[in-house]
């Protein structure tokens, strides 16, 4: 999964989140993921110069997979928004809705009955 936190471009979570948070919780985690230095090492020693990275959380932090998460039913939702409906030439209904909720995936055709739903329950 921590390579998955490596995907994250900042401007966009800190757009995303702009319409979720309050203005005090955005400039925390603003604070948090501005002026990443990245240093390298080979068998301990550090061989080359550090540099500034945008892009990514911090590995071990407690709020990147929350931000992952974030970040990830946002694509999601943009997905579904823009793509047309699919249909099926199998006479078969194709699922239309996708969510994603911490390592766990959803499919089916009513997204506010999904959310609602326990995984084990099915």
């Amino acid at each position: 999964m921590s390579a998955a936190f490596d995907t994250i471009n900042r401007s966009q979570i800190l757009d995303i989140l702009k319409t979720i948070i309050k203005e005090d919780e955005l400039r925390i985690i603003r604070l948090l993921l501005s002026n990443t230095e990245i240093n390298t090492k080979i068998n301990g020693s550090s061989k080359a110069m550090p540099f500034m990275s945008n892009v990514s959380t911090h590995q071990g932090d407690s709020l990147s997979p929350v931000l992952f998460t974030i970040y990830l039913e946002n694509a999601l939702r943009e997905i579904r928004t823009t793509l047309p409906k699919p249909n099926s030439s199998y006479g078969r209904e194709i699922p239309s809705e996708l969510a994603y909720a911490v390592d766990v995936d959803f499919i089916g055709h009513d997204c506010k009955r999904q959310y609602h739903q326990n995984p084990r329950d099915t």
